[in-house]
C-alpha cells in the first residue's frame, strides 16, 4: 500500500511538471495541426483502466481526417486508408502525440508506468485471469512492451510484457523503465528510420 501511494504522488508531482514544461508546446502543436489540416485537434478514445473502469484518454491528431482508425497491431494488414500528415510524423516519431496522457495520470487514469490501457473490444479477447490481473493496476504511459516490443506486434505479445510487469513491479523497475522510456523518446526515435 505505501508503495502505491509513494507511486501516486510520484505520478502527480512529475505529471504537474511535464504538463509546465510542455504546454507552450502544446499550444503550438494545437496551432499546427489546425493550420495545417484544420479543425478537430485532438483524438479521444475510450480505454479499460483498473478494475474495468473506462476512460477517456486523448491524444493529438496525427492523421488526416478522412483516415481511418485502426489498431496499431492490425496496421501492416491493414488496407484500410491511413494518412499520416507531416505534423503528425513529427509528433509520432517524437511521442508527443502521447502527452496529453498526463492529464490522465494527473487525474489518477492512468501511472507513468504499467500495462498500457486496452480499448473495450480488446478485453473480450482476454481470458479470465488475464483480464483480472490486468485490470489490478493502473494502466500506462509506458512499459515493458512499449519498450522492448515493435508496435505492429500482435496484441497477445504485447499482453505477455504486460503481465510479466504485474508480476515484477517495483520502485526500481519503474524508474528504469522511465528512464529507458526518454533515451528511447529523445535519442533512438531519431537515429532510426521510423516505420
Amino acid at each position: 500500500m505505501q508503495g502505491c501511494k509513494s507511486k501516486r504522488i510520484l505520478d502527480v508531482i512529475l505529471s504537474l511538471f511535464g504538463l509546465f514544461f510542455l504546454m507552450p508546446f502544446f499550444i503550438m502543436f494545437a496551432f499546427l495541426i489546425w493550420l495545417e489540416d484544420g479543425k478537430g485537434i485532438f483524438y479521444s478514445q475510450k480505454r479499460v483502466g483498473l478494475n474495468n473502469k473506462k476512460f477517456t484518454i486523448f491524444k493529438f491528431r496525427s492523421m488526416s481526417r478522412n483516415s481511418e482508425e485502426v489498431p496499431s497491431y492490425k496496421l501492416k494488414d491493414s488496407k484500410a486508408v491511413i494518412e499520416i500528415t507531416p505534423i503528425g510524423k513529427f509528433l509520432r516519431a517524437s511521442a508527443m502525440d502521447e502527452a496529453l496522457q498526463l492529464i490522465n495520470i494527473l487525474k489518477g487514469e492512468m501511472s507513468f508506468v504499467g500495462p498500457r490501457p486496452i480499448m473495450p473490444r480488446e478485453v473480450a479477447l482476454l481470458n479470465p485471469d488475464e483480464a483480472a490481473l490486468r485490470s489490478s493496476v493502473v494502466p500506462g504511459l509506458t512499459g515493458l512492451a512499449q519498450i522492448f516490443l515493435d508496435k505492429y506486434v500482435p496484441n497477445e505479445e504485447k499482453i505477455k510484457y504486460d503481465l510479466q510487469y504485474i508480476q515484477k513491479r517495483s520502485f526500481l523497475l519503474d524508474f528504469q523503465l522511465i528512464m529507458r522510456s526518454l533515451y528511447v523518446t529523445f535519442w533512438c526515435r531519431w537515429e532510426r528510420p521510423q516505420r
